[in-house]
């Protein structure tokens, strides 16, 4: 198999010193360049002085250079716009896990899959991607007799809420049961904001010590009800997805994939097996929290 080059955005971030690691260990892939904004204080530093585990001499840099296949990019909505850019100069594929509630600025981010192939995801994660189906499949089989809350939860350094992934649940939900994702969600409630209408979806947030990722849909009728919950249990689930999405993503035509793309084979059978073979080995490379 061909090996990837890839850059990492957002490098010296949480997700991006676990994307450090899981590259330099990855036979498959060659981190070529490691980037951050210019003013970051590590700017200059070799990999391995920002992420011990990954063993590279690449130096923290703030612009995105040629000689890359593919940039994964965790960094912030503001760099994230400005490095699509300089893909689509460059000729380099995108895939971006930076999410914002911002419905205006996904559409921006969209536009640079016409002129390179592009995935952008609210979640790399196997048991997410699976639970945003699931979890509007039960919306729907449930009905209009059932409400329908989301409870997400981050560690206190996270700074945008819903998380992305809250909102890829409500999205997948919304378009099973002819919901408007930008009218219909609730986010949080205070006062007197009177009687819990049948269409809206509730949105809350919670941020507390060191939560990795968090995720409740509650479904609630007048006589039972469901919570359906995924818990993250280390940051590698979604780097080593990131890292696969990269390899599935170099040579594809220019394009807006989805996660439902990449887990897909030629013949559009999920490969289950196989990226559950990938969150194993990067639990085995030893995870960090």
């Amino acid at each position: 198999r061909m090996v990837v080059k890839v850059a990492i955005s957002g490098a010296a971030g949480r997700m991006g010193r676990r994307l450090l690691s899981l590259a330099c260990a990855d036979k498959e892939v060659e981190l070529v360049q490691a980037i951050e904004y210019a003013e970051h204080p590590l700017m200059g530093k070799k990999v391995r002085e920002v992420e011990p585990e990954a063993q590279s001499d690449v130096v923290i840099t703030s612009t995105l250079e040629s000689g890359v296949d593919v940039v994964i990019d965790f960094s912030s909505p503001q760099g994230t716009l400005a490095l699509a850019k300089r893909a689509e100069q460059l000729g380099i594929a995108l895939v971006i896990g930076t999410t914002a509630k911002d419905f205006a600025w996904r559409a921006e981010v969209k536009k640079s899959a016409a002129v390179v192939p592009l995935v952008h995801a609210h979640n790399f994660s196997l048991g997410v991607n699976l639970m945003c189906k699931v979890a509007a499949q039960m919306a729907k089989s449930l009905g209009e007799d059932f409400d329908i809350e989301i409870v997400e939860g981050h560690h206190h350094h996270k700074v945008d809420a819903p998380s992305g992934t809250a909102l890829g649940i409500a999205t997948s939900i919304c378009q099973e049961i002819g919901r408007d994702v930008e009218k219909d969600l609730v986010y949080g409630r205070e006062g007197q904001v009177g009687k819990r209408t049948k269409r809206e979806i509730g949105m809350h947030a919670l941020r507390m010590g060191s939560e990795i990722g968090l995720h409740t849909v509650y479904y609630a009728s007048e006589y039972e009800r469901l919570e359906f919950t995924h818990r993250a249990s280390s940051r590698d689930v979604f780097a080593a997805g990131a890292i696969r999405t990269a390899k599935w993503i170099k040579g594809k035509p220019a394009a807006y994939y989805e996660m439902t793309n990449v887990l897909a084979s030629d013949d559009d059978v999920i490969r289950l097996g196989s990226w559950a073979r990938d969150q194993a080995r990067a639990r085995s490379l030893g995870m960090m929290t």
